[in-house]
């Protein structure tokens, strides 16, 4: 299946790595929480007194475990979200993406950024709306509110979409960049 993939240290010819930078267990800490109910996961957030860099980071990382515990207890045939690689089917998407992400970066960091075609090994790989993950992270953030947050996981993992889908297609199998197509962004 042909899919497209952005990053800043990827090669043409190169095999995607899942989880490379080893943030499944970051997840694991609010996932072990829920295990124990949600008071539980609901005490240790609002006990949190951080900076406001730090409770961005913090509310990523509980939104991923409150997804990751959605998907082990409803999707089970769906792989973990950070074991997976993020892919788009549609060029379009890329360029939301990157207007809404880099484009204001420096022209140094924005060169580092390349989109790749690839070539992945899963005819069934999930596609989901990654503006339902989006929706979370924003109820989390403003709200703490544990219930809506797993609605939006239920929303995401069954496929179904915002009013406004952006679709991404994650995935645990084999896939190798086969072609750099970075010119599509209009990167200079």
């Amino acid at each position: 299946m042909k899919v497209y993939h952005m990053s800043q240290t990827l090669k043409n010819g190169d095999e995607l790595q899942a989880d490379y930078k080893g943030n499944t267990k970051k997840c694991e800490y609010f996932v072990n929480a829920l295990e124990q109910g949600e008071e539980t996961l609901y005490s240790m957030i609002v006990s949190q007194n951080m900076e406001e860099e730090q409770w961005r980071d913090y509310v990523k990382w509980c939104v991923e475990g409150i997804f990751e515990f959605v998907r082990r207890k409803k999707f089970p045939n769906i792989p973990c979200r950070l074991k997976c690689n993020y892919f788009f089917d549609e060029l379009e998407n890329f360029k939301t993406l990157y207007e809404a992400g880099w484009a204001q970066e420096s022209e140094e960091e924005r060169a580092k950024l390349r989109l790749y075609e690839v070539e992945l090994e899963d005819e069934c790989a999930a596609k989901l709306d990654m503006l339902a993950f989006d929706e979370a992270y924003d109820l989390m953030y403003a709200t703490k509110n544990i219930q809506a947050v797993m609605s939006c996981a239920e929303r995401y993992f069954s496929g179904l979409g915002t009013s406004e889908p952006i679709w991404e297609i994650i995935s645990d199998k084999r896939a190798r960049a086969v072609k750099d197509i970075t010119d599509y962004l209009q990167i200079t």
